[in-house]
């Protein structure tokens, strides 16, 4: 079985295009290890770099929502890839090609406005798309957990979380 399951952060913005497959969508992603060096006690730290592509739908989410720092979920296989470099040499790669990412945390420092801004004009494309024809590869509860995302960027709390504390709030009040 040909799985790989990573959390971690994003080393640059995902960059992408169109190509023969559809639309795509490739990043760097920074996996971390920590540990105590049992000779010196020291503290111990290792960056582990994986190089990330996806296809489709979840690399037009990956273009529109993932900046430099988010901290992401992502599952797929991976792929050995070969190419020819500009000195005509071989060379041999690894990447990991995804069938799930999940955005756990946005960059530190991003805009909470911004982002926002961002997740609008791709929510705004999407319905424009699905108006055409041209997309119908959604529901409408994907498309309110979208719009969930756009508000909890700019204020902070989800739906769930909002909802917990109103209860809470009349419970104790009663």
């Amino acid at each position: 079985m040909n799985r790989t399951q990573l959390i971690g952060r994003l080393g640059r913005d995902p960059e992408g295009g169109q190509s023969g497959k559809g639309v795509y969508a490739t990043f760097s992603l920074a996996t971390n290890e920590y540990w105590t060096d049992r000779t010196s006690g020291e503290s111990v730290e290792h960056t582990e770099w994986h190089q990330v592509v996806c296809y489709d739908r979840l690399a037009a989410i990956a273009l529109e929502f993932l900046t430099k720092g988010s901290e992401v979920y992502v599952e797929g296989r991976q792929r050995t890839t070969r190419w020819t470099d500009k000195d005509g040499v071989e060379q041999r790669g690894l990447e990991l090609r995804i069938d799930e990412l999940k955005m756990l945390r946005r960059a530190p420092k991003a805009d909470p406005v911004v982002a926002a801004a961002k997740g609008m004009a791709s929510i705004e494309t999407l319905l424009k798309d699905f108006g055409s024809g041209a997309r119908t590869d959604f529901t409408l509860a994907e498309l309110a957990s979208m719009l969930n995302k756009v508000r909890t960027n700019l204020v902070g709390e989800d739906d769930d979380k909002r909802t917990a504390r109103e209860n809470a709030a009349q419970r104790v009040a009663a």
